[in-house]
């Protein structure tokens, strides 16, 4: 069971990554959960029957994500492992930053809503990145310097852990995390003084 819609579709693209071929293997991501598609609706959930099985997301945790801001959901993932949402911020970071890049060269007419919008598109890249950090922290017990191994299942993670075995210690994962809220409180504040 997924605590968010935006749980799903990650938690989804990351076994399809997982069974991806190296090197070079393309993921094609899954086709996002959408009602008469691919997604039913239930009493108290809807099922998104996915390439991977079927997913439930209940109607109150999806609610309650938008609510409060928590794009993946409230507490600890039961679906992505620590590791994983490491691999989940960097990807959203990196994208975030690229963007950024292509958005310093090119020209910014004062006013102009698609501007905005490609601002806050970037924006939501990094905010995402700083979520998905959030969540792997959320993995660290109390007074622990590092996520038990336990708490990195998938062969995805594993491997993400084995590549860099720093990525799911606390002092690495709060560089991380400090680092994407300052580019992009950077990035905003830039944009704002000169709109």
């Amino acid at each position: 069971m997924a605590r968010s819609l935006w749980e799903a579709e990650t938690y989804v693209n990351l076994r399809l990554a997982e069974t991806t071929p190296p090197p070079g293997g393309q993921v094609t991501p899954a086709s996002p959960p959408k009602v008469g598609e691919n997604m039913t609706e239930g009493a108290d959930a809807w099922t998104w029957h996915s390439p991977i099985g079927d997913i439930e997301i209940p109607y109150v945790s999806e609610k309650t994500t938008v609510q409060v801001g928590a794009p993946f959901g409230l507490g600890r993932s039961r679906l992505i492992d620590a590791a994983e949402w490491i691999h989940v911020a960097h990807l959203y970071g990196e994208r975030a930053i690229a963007d950024m890049m292509e958005y310093a060269a090119d020209e910014h007419p004062p006013g102009d809503f698609q501007d905005q919008e490609r601002r806050r598109h970037i924006s939501l890249g990094f905010e995402l990145a700083v979520d998905a950090t959030l969540q792997a922290i959320a993995f660290l017990p109390d007074g622990e310097d590092v996520v038990p191994d336990g708490e990195i299942w998938s062969t995805f993670g594993a491997g993400v852990k084995e590549a860099n075995p720093d990525v799911v210690t606390r002092a690495k994962m709060e560089e991380e995390l400090e680092y994407w809220r300052g580019v992009n409180e950077d990035f905003v504040g830039f944009y704002e003084e000169t709109s």
